[in-house]
């Protein structure tokens, strides 16, 4: 069985009897002297710094994780988005009309099909961007994908876009008006 280090000073002969007594004494002394007082003493401030450096610890370490599991879902989402644009994007081979859109204040071009033309002016199919090219896809596609990251479509038109195009050039030209004695 281990002595304390107390007893074993004794024992050595480096400490007496009385200033091991003292020393505990003291001890309890400072102890409730502290209590009395609401001061902590060293060991106590001791223990409620490291408590204090364990939650910071803690804290950090949560914050990374995030920080981890939020890059891992961001990559997951744009693999799926990939995946999504390269599977369902339409062939435009054939593609001999040129179909003007605007992305970022430039004017782009593709080369497509009569169909795809119409569908694209209707609101029937999107134009997204994949590695910097330009794909055509079928619009429900392109809605799952702008839930996901909304910057790949750069167009879509929807029907309320249709309607409103149509009804702007109509008001454009109800400022002129016709006269009635107007001949063809």
């Amino acid at each position: 069985m281990t002595k304390s280090l107390r007893d074993q000073l004794i024992k050595k002969g480096l400490a007496t009897k009385q200033q091991a007594l003292k020393a505990k004494t003291s001890n309890k002394k400072k102890k409730k002297q502290a209590m009395k007082e609401g001061v902590a003493t060293e060991a106590e401030l001791r223990r409620e710094e490291l408590a204090k450096q364990q939650q910071e610890k803690a804290e950090h370490d949560r914050q990374l994780n995030r920080n981890i599991e939020n890059e891992r879902q961001k990559k997951a989402i744009q693999a799926q988005v990939r995946q999504l644009i390269l599977n369902n994007t339409l062939d435009r081979k054939q593609g001999d009309i040129g179909y003007n859109f605007v992305v970022d204040n430039k004017v782009k071009r593709l080369y497509i099909t009569e169909d795809m033309q119409n569908k694209l002016s209707r609101g029937l199919l999107a134009i997204a961007v994949l590695d910097e090219d330009f794909r055509i896809i079928p619009v429900p596609v392109a809605q799952k994908i702008a839930e996901r990251i909304p910057e790949i479509i750069v167009l879509q038109n929807t029907k309320e876009t249709v309607a409103e195009t149509k009804e702007k050039e109509e008001n454009w030209y109800s400022d002129y008006e016709i006269p009635d004695d107007l001949m063809w």
